[in-house]
């Protein structure tokens, strides 16, 4: 009786809710059941559908939807790109005397592993908690403290966990954690006509964003690494600056390489042996390549190439020569190739 009670109320809800058409972004797959029936199987398999959205806040295609297409002989992978789903959850649930255990993998869009879990309910009547537990668990990979895996009577094992409340919906979706931290880098100027002494640099850096991409903030300064000497053709430059671009993952595990671009206005000094001190704003527009080594780690460790063009040239100043100073007016534009090594919290 419970169990019908269970199933007539999830279908009575997804009626109702009636959500607006739209493409999935994560297409969940029917549950395969052991001692449940069919009817239960896809009660389980809408509320975990309507957990997972609300903790996402992202459309989500439920097993009603992807059953008809498994059953025309399609792999989940493609009914999901059928769907446009970017990624796709696979449910299983198996039911001993009272107890239901649940289990789920999340896939990505080439059909590669990206989390799994698993979580145990008393009962029918506390499937609700734990399929809210196994969405939030797969949504943001995190392991569920204390999950059961096995029998509670089980002398290995710890007893079951209690299981918590259902997330409120004014809660929404967690962000991804921002990372704040420091950079420093390695640059060497360079253009066809001029030598340039490599600079160091060392700057505030701010990422936010989602798990996917994120926006890049900083300001630093830098300063050259050796000085003009006898080498009057060496030219000095350094100053402060100020960094904001955005950059977009390639992959979706824990080691994921980025590439991105932004914009550095400046103010610079330049200076060299033959030509008096030259000062003022300069900007360069950069693109970079990087991989970041702790995607999922509170402390994020990351190393780019960057690659940098003055858009808003630096003029030299005068030329000193045994006849006085005469006026120059060369415009600076070198490009600049830059290591850098940054950590965030």
């Amino acid at each position: 009786m419970k169990s019908i009670c269970l199933v007539l109320s999830v279908l009575a809800s997804t009626a109702l809710m009636a959500p607006p058409a739209s493409a999935a972004v994560v297409a969940v797959m029917p549950v395969q059941g052991v001692n449940l029936t069919p009817g239960q199987c896809d009660a389980i398999g809408v509320l975990f559908t309507q957990a997972f959205a609300r903790e996402t806040s992202v459309a989500v295609a439920s097993p009603l939807e992807t059953a008809p297409l498994l059953a025309r002989g399609a792999t989940a992978a493609v009914v999901a790109k059928q769907l446009g789903a970017a990624e796709f959850v696979d449910l299983r649930a198996v039911q001993l005397e009272n107890r239901v255990t649940l289990a789920g993998i999340r896939y990505g869009k080439e059909g590669n592993e990206v989390f799994r879990s698993e979580t145990v309910a008393p009962g029918l009547d506390d499937m609700q908690l734990a399929t809210a537990r196994l969405a939030r668990s797969l949504a943001w990979r995190q392991p569920i403290a204390d999950a059961p895996y096995a029998s509670a009577s089980s002398p290995m094992v710890p007893p079951m966990a209690p299981l918590t409340a259902v997330p409120r919906a004014d809660e929404g979706p967690k962000p991804y954690p921002k990372a704040l931290g420091m950079k420093t880098a390695l640059i060497f100027p360079w253009s066809h006509n001029r030598s340039y002494a490599p600079m160091m640099s060392l700057q505030f850096d701010a990422r936010f964003g989602s798990r996917d991409a994120f926006i890049e903030i900083g300001a630093g300064a830098a300063i050259p690494t050796s000085s003009s000497g006898s080498n009057q053709d060496l030219v000095q430059m350094g100053g402060v600056f100020a960094e904001l671009g955005g950059s977009m993952y390639l992959s979706d595990g824990n080691m994921a390489p980025y590439l991105g671009g932004g914009i550095s206005p400046r103010l610079w000094v330049v200076d060299d042996a033959r030509y008096s001190s030259a000062d003022g704003a300069t900007c360069a527009l950069y693109g970079q390549a990087g991989i970041t080594l702790t995607r999922d780690s509170r402390s994020r460790l990351y190393a780019e190439l960057r690659v940098s063009q003055y858009v808003i040239g630096l003029a030299e100043g005068s030329y000193y020569s045994s006849g006085g100073n005469h006026p120059v007016g060369d415009t600076l534009y070198p490009t600049e190739f830059a290591l850098q090594i940054g950590l965030g919290w």
